[in-house]
């Protein structure tokens, strides 16, 4: 008559993938890695956009620099733009500014980054700006004009679409 091991010998026995102890050191590691990598992907798929005006650091504070609007304000620039058949014209004033060669308009929708636009209009026989300019998705709308040199700007917004749009420089602090 065979021997029976005793019930102590026979857990000893037992295979390695069989000891649950083992699965636990294994796999809380192994969860903290795969959450690891995920939140890495979630941060890379989803990262916040630039922020695309000026602004400055004060101290604690983060303030808008508001040079190049005052500088548009000091020249007396001012344009109007419109929309004619997909194309975008600018009629600019240009006051004691030097009349620029390019123009450029940033055209930044106010929730989706990814809809962003930058055109650059250069001048035509007739006096104006013009570019192509497909159509743009519903929402709100900021834009920006300005030079090529950056030296002044124009700044305005719409909501879904605009046939003319007229902008002055503001009143800046």
């Amino acid at each position: 008559m065979p021997q029976r091991a005793a019930p102590e010998s026979a857990a000893r026995e037992r295979p390695w993938y069989r000891e649950p102890m083992l699965w636990l050191v294994i796999a809380i590691p192994a969860l903290t890695v795969v959450g690891g990598l995920t939140t890495v992907v979630i941060a890379y798929l989803k990262s916040d956009t630039v922020v695309a005006d000026e602004y400055r650091k004060e101290g604690l504070a983060i303030n808008r620099d508001p040079t190049r609007d005052r500088a548009a304000q000091r020249l007396g620039v001012g344009a109007t733009l419109g929309v004619e058949g997909g194309t975008l014209l600018v009629r600019l004033e240009p006051g004691s500014a030097p009349t620029p060669a390019q123009l450029v308009v940033l055209f930044s929708h106010a929730t989706r980054a990814e809809q962003d636009r930058l055109v650059t209009l250069r001048a035509t026989d007739d006096g104006r700006y013009a570019a192509p300019l497909a159509p743009l998705a519903a929402g709100h709308w900021y834009l920006e004009l300005s030079p090529a040199d950056r030296g002044w700007r124009l700044t305005g917004e719409f909501v879904d679409r605009f046939d003319t749009l007229t902008l002055r420089p503001g009143t800046v602090p």
